[in-house]
C-alpha cells in the first residue's frame, strides 16, 4: 500500500490555498508514484469561491476536518470471517498460526460479535471443571473434526450429551448406559456395544480406530462391515453386520484412535456458545487516543469497529502501541492556528507558502519553498518548471485562478515580475486572456449586501498577536464599493461577534475593490485604531464613543494587500 501525503492549505480557504493544493498534488504525484498525494481542504468554502470554482470547471478538493489519529488508521480487518456455527477446533487450529487476541464471528455473513481468547479460556476452565460435562454436538462439526463418514444418520442434525467411553465390560456397560442414555459414545469396534447403545438409542456412537470395507450389497437398515485398523494380523477381524432399523441416532467411524476422537469431539462445539455478551465498539471515525482510553479500561481484549452499524474491522490492545501520525505538506500557510485540526499530531513533510514565517517545530528537516510572491500558486508552477513538467490542463487552469485571485489581477502590490510572468506562461498554457479570465472570477463574488455577514467575514479571516494584542483581519473582494451603506452597520456588529467568539482585542473587515484598487475598513473600537494611517469615516462612528475610540470606518484607497500593506500599518498602531 502507498503512503499517503494530505496536501492542505489554511482553514479559511481561499482560491490561492485551494489551487495550489490541487495543483502540487497533481505535480506531486507525477513525480514521486510510489506515494499518493492527496489534495484536501480543512475548511469551508464560501459561496463566491464555489461560485468561481464552477466557472473554472475544476473540481476543489474534498474536506477534510482534521488530521488527528484515528481507528481506522490502526484497524485489523477481517480477512475471512469464521461463522458462530464453526467448531471451536477450527478456532484452535487458528491460534497455531496467528495468534489472535480476538477473532470477529459471523451469522450467515453478518456480523455476530468479537471471540476473545479470554471467552476461550473460560469455555475451557468451565469444561474442566464441571462433572460429566454436556456439549452442543452439531453432525456438521462432528464430521468437520474428525476424519471419516456417517455410517447412519437419524433425524437429529444436532443435540446436547455428555461424553462417555465404552471401555468397559459389556456387563457393565450394560448397568451404565441405561443410567447416561443421553451420551454420545466412543468405543471402538465392539459388536456387542455397538447393538445395546443402539438399542438405548443413544443420540451418537463413534465408532474409533476403523477402517470401512464398502459393500453395495447391503441393505440400508444394516451398518455395513468395518474392521478395526493398526498392525496386519492383530485384531483385524470382520465385525459382524449390525441391524440399525428404528435407530434414530449418528453412527461414524473415524480413523482416529479413542482418545484423540473425545479430545476433538470436545471442540465440536459452535465458537458461538463461547461468546461473550455487552460487547462494546467503536467508530472508524472515533479519534485512537478516545478509543486506546476505552479500551484501557475495558476488561475486553479488543472492540468492533463499525462504520454506523456496519462492521469493518476491529482494535486490540496491540493496536494502540504506537500511535499513527498523518504525513501533511502545507500550501500557503505555515502557522498551526491557520491549519488543518490535529496539525500537532502530524509529521510536516514540506510547506509551500509565500507568507511570513511562523512554523511549527518539526522533528526532522523538511523542504521549505517559501518565497516573497504575490501568491503560492506562483511558488508550485516554479516547481513545474523546475521538474520539467507541464501541468494538465485542469491543473494549469487552477494555478492561473490562484495567482489572478491573490494578486487581485495583478493589481496588487504584493504581485512580482515572476507573478506576472507566470500569469503570462499560464495563460498560454490554457488559451485565455488573463484580463477577460480574472474578471469572469470576479464577476460572480457573492453581493456582500445579500450574504451573511459572519459567515462573510470568516471566510479569509487570519489571527496575528503583536504585544500581546490579538488582531484579526478578514478580508472580502467585490467590485463594487457604492452599495457599502447598506450592509456597514450589519458588518460592524458582526465584527464584535467575531471578536468576542475567537478572543480577539481587534477585529476588522478590509472591503477591497479588484477594479478600482481601493478598500473600506470597517473595525471594531480599539484604542489604537486612531493610529492607523488612513482617513477615517466619520459616518460609521460609534455613536456612543467619544473621540478617537468612536472609529469604526477607514476609507484606503490604493491599499489591496491585507499583509503587504495593511497588517504592517496595523501591527505600527499596536507597537507605537
Amino acid at each position: 500500500m502507498k503512503q499517503t501525503i494530505y496536501i492542505t492549505g489554511h482553514k479559511n480557504p481561499d482560491l490561492d490555498s485551494l489551487c495550489s493544493a490541487y495543483a502540487y498534488a497533481a505535480l506531486k504525484n507525477r513525480i514521486d508514484p510510489e506515494k499518493e498525494y492527496r489534495a484536501v481542504r480543512c475548511g469551508q468554502m464560501s459561496e463566491s469561491v464555489e461560485k468561481q470554482l464552477q466557472l473554472v470547471g475544476v473540481e476543489a478538493p474534498p474536506y477534510m476536518a482534521d488530521v488527528f489519529p484515528k481507528v481506522s488508521d490502526v484497524m485489523l480487518r477481517a480477512a475471512g470471517g469464521i461463522d458462530v456455527t464453526e467448531p471451536v477446533y477450527q478456532l484452535v487450529k487458528r491460534y497455531n498460526k496467528e495468534n489472535p487476541s480476538v477473532t470477529p464471528l459471523f451469522e450467515n455473513g453478518v456480523y455476530a460479535g468479537l471471540l476473545s481468547i479470554d471467552d476461550v479460556t473460560a469455555w475451557f476452565l468451565k469444561e474442566n471443571t464441571d462433572d460429566n460435562p454436556k456439549y452442543d454436538f452439531t453432525v456438521k462439526n462432528i464430521a468437520e473434526v474428525l476424519p471419516g463418514q456417517i455410517l447412519h444418520q437419524g433425524s437429529r442434525d444436532s443435540f446436547v450429551a455428555p461424553i462417555t467411553v465404552g471401555a468397559a465390560s459389556i456387563q457393565d456397560f450394560s448397568e451404565f448406559i441405561p443410567k447416561n442414555a443421553d451420551s454420545l459414545v466412543v468405543m471402538g469396534a465392539r459388536p456387542e456395544h455397538i447393538r445395546y447403545a443402539i438399542r438405548q438409542n443413544v443420540p451418537a456412537i463413534i465408532i474409533t480406530t476403523i477402517t470401512l470395507e464398502k459393500d453395495a450389497d447391503k441393505p440400508e437398515n444394516v451398518l455395513p462391515a468395518i474392521h478395526r485398523s493398526g498392525p496386519e494380523g492383530i485384531g483385524d477381524k470382520l465385525m459382524p453386520e449390525i441391524d440399525v432399523s428404528g435407530y434414530d441416532g449418528l453412527i461414524y467411524i473415524t480413523s482416529l484412535s479413542t482418545a484423540e476422537t473425545i479430545r476433538r469431539l470436545r471442540m465440536s462445539e459452535p465458537l458461538g456458545k463461547l461468546m461473550g455478551s455487552g460487547e462494546e465498539n467503536v467508530q472508524a471515525s472515533d479519534l485512537f487516543a478516545d478509543a486506546k482510553d476505552l479500551l484501557a479500561s475495558s476488561s475486553a481484549r479488543g472492540l468492533a469497529v463499525m462504520e454506523n452499524e456496519t462492521f469493518v474491522g476491529y482494535v486490540t490492545r496491540r493496536c494502540f502501541l504506537d500511535r499513527p501520525a498523518y504525513n501533511v505538506i502545507l500550501v500557503d500557510h505555515n502557522e498551526a492556528g491557520q491549519s488543518i485540526k490535529g496539525i500537532e499530531t502530524a509529521n510536516i513533510v514540506e510547506i509551500i507558502d509565500h507568507h511570513r514565517l511562523d512554523a511549527m517545530k518539526t522533528d526532522l528537516p523538511i523542504l521549505v519553498d517559501a518565497r516573497p510572491l504575490g501568491s503560492t500558486c506562483t511558488i508550485v508552477w516554479q516547481q513545474y518548471l523546475a521538474n520539467g513538467i507541464t501541468p494538465d490542463i485542469d491543473s494549469a487552469k487552477m494555478l492561473l485562478t490562484g495567482v489572478l485571485s491573490d494578486t487581485l489581477i495583478l493589481k496588487s502590490p504584493t504581485t512580482t515580475g515572476i507573478d506576472r510572468k507566470t500569469v503570462q506562461e499560464l495563460s498560454a498554457i490554457c488559451g485565455v486572456d488573463y484580463q477577460e479570465f480574472g474578471e469572469m472570477l470576479y464577476s460572480v463574488t457573492s453581493n456582500l449586501a445579500t450574504r451573511d455577514p459572519e459567515e462573510a467575514i470568516k471566510s479569509d479571516f487570519k489571527v496575528y498577536e503583536s504585544n500581546d494584542v490579538k488582531v484579526g483581519i478578514g478580508q472580502c473582494e467585490t467590485t463594487t464599493l457604492k452599495n457599502i451603506d447598506e450592509y456597514a452597520q450589519a458588518y460592524l456588529a458582526a465584527l464584535e461577534t467575531v471578536k468576542n467568539g475567537a478572543g480577539l482585542d481587534w477585529a476588522m473587515l478590509m472591503v477591497t475593490n479588484v477594479l478600482s484598487e481601493k478598500s473600506i475598513l470597517l473595525t471594531t473600537i480599539h484604542r489604537d485604531g486612531a493610529k492607523l494611517p488612513y482617513e477615517k469615516i466619520i459616518r460609521y462612528n460609534d455613536p456612543e464613543a467619544a473621540g478617537s475610540k468612536a472609529y469604526r470606518a477607514f476609507d484606503m484607497p490604493g491599499v489591496m494587500s491585507r499583509k503587504k500593506q495593511l497588517l504592517p500599518a496595523v501591527l505600527r498602531a499596536i507597537e507605537e
